[in-house]
């Protein structure tokens, strides 16, 4: 670069400071002015016909719109828990044993039973003894425990009954007839036999054993690799993802037909219309709270469970009432597959038996 160029850089560069210095004294700074600027004491003049001014959400149509009265908490809307088909499984529950006619060979029966069982369990190992023909289980305990129960437990050396299970199985040539006998361990060990008409929680576990083989037959039948086998009979009675249970209908349904249906049906009775209700004996036998019941007292095992009346009471619940002397709300519901008649047993301590038991007589 030149001696001339450099000058005139050098030039050029001081005139720039110098311009710039001399605009900035010349020129007035307004950027701190907002310090102390004061608010204008003018009061604006709306015009005539103006609209105060308000803050509010505008709602289209809002006239329209009915007004919402809070009954109470809300609750989040949840989606109905379909029904889905079962596999036909025939039932019998017997008083000391359950026949199950599973329309499936002896090895998968023996698959669906040792799957089912084996979830009380957590081994992988649930029968003891395994013949050709029958499965003997290692003690099994349906009743789950809380944690403060289990160190109870752990404590007292008392620990809730156990049962054994004795399953037997006799192959024919469309199904195979399992026949399950329970046998309670007390927590000394001591050995009985199970009055399935007398305990209802473990014949209630014998329905969801008997459920959970209908799902597991359907899931099998809707494999690709099973298409082409003989198709089996599907159930009436469906059940949902909760366990409940419902009687299909078909897809043509109304509530007259329905109630002319359970009237022609064998040992049903309906004891309101509204709401709808169904019990299992007419109305003037139905036991109410109020009722005047007798007040027994056992005499103890000398007098070989004999009972004396003591004295006249007025009923106050129906705790200690028997299922058939109960009346079931019912409910006929709608879904893509048709209608479904539905029976509330929620009110008593085996909701699954008793729907079971119902939904059965319904569906003969």
């Amino acid at each position: 670069m030149s001696k001339l160029t450099k000058k005139l850089v050098m030039t050029g560069s001081l005139a720039s400071v110098v311009l710039l210095s001399g605009c900035s004294n010349m020129v007035t700074d307004h950027g701190l002015d907002y310090q102390s600027a004061r608010s204008s004491e003018v009061e604006l003049k709306l015009p005539a016909g103006r609209h105060d001014v308000s803050d509010k959400m505008i709602i289209p149509n809002e006239d329209r719109v009915a007004t919402l009265q809070a009954t109470g908490e809300f609750e989040t809307p949840r989606a109905p828990k379909l029904y889905e088909s079962m596999t036909h499984v025939p039932m019998v529950i017997g008083q000391y044993d359950v026949t199950l006619k599973i329309p499936a060979s002896i090895a998968q029966s023996k698959k669906l039973m040792t799957d089912y069982f084996s979830s009380f369990s957590g081994e992988a190992v649930v029968f003891q003894s395994k013949t050709e023909t029958e499965l003997v289980s290692e003690p099994l305990q349906f009743e789950s425990q809380s944690g403060l129960g289990k160190l109870w437990s752990s404590v007292t050396r008392l620990k809730p009954t156990q049962y054994q299970l004795t399953v037997n199985f006799e192959p024919t040539r469309t199904q195979t007839i399992t026949k399950i006998q329970l046998v309670a361990i007390d927590s000394e060990g001591v050995k009985k036999a199970v009055d399935l008409t007398l305990d209802e929680a473990s014949a209630s576990q014998m329905v969801d054993a008997w459920s959970h083989i209908s799902r597991e037959l359907t899931v099998e039948t809707a494999l690709l690799s099973n298409q082409g086998r003989e198709p089996v009979r599907e159930s009436r009675i469906w059940t949902n993802r909760e366990g409940k249970l419902a009687l299909f209908l078909g897809r043509n349904a109304d509530p007259e037909s329905v109630d002319s249906f359970i009237r022609d049906s064998s040992g049903l009775h309906i004891t309101s219309e509204e709401p709808k209700e169904l019990a299992l004996v007419p109305q003037d036998k139905l036991a109410r709270v109020g009722d005047i019941i007798d007040f027994k007292v056992p005499l103890g095992a000398l007098a070989k469970d004999e009972e004396v009346i003591l004295f006249k009471v007025r009923r106050r619940n129906l705790d200690d009432v028997e299922w058939t002397e109960r009346s079931y709300p019912y409910q006929l519901i709608r879904q893509r597959e048709g209608y479904f008649l539905t029976v509330d047993a929620s009110a008593t301590d085996h909701p699954a038996l008793t729907s079971y038991r119902i939904l059965s007589l319904l569906a003969k």
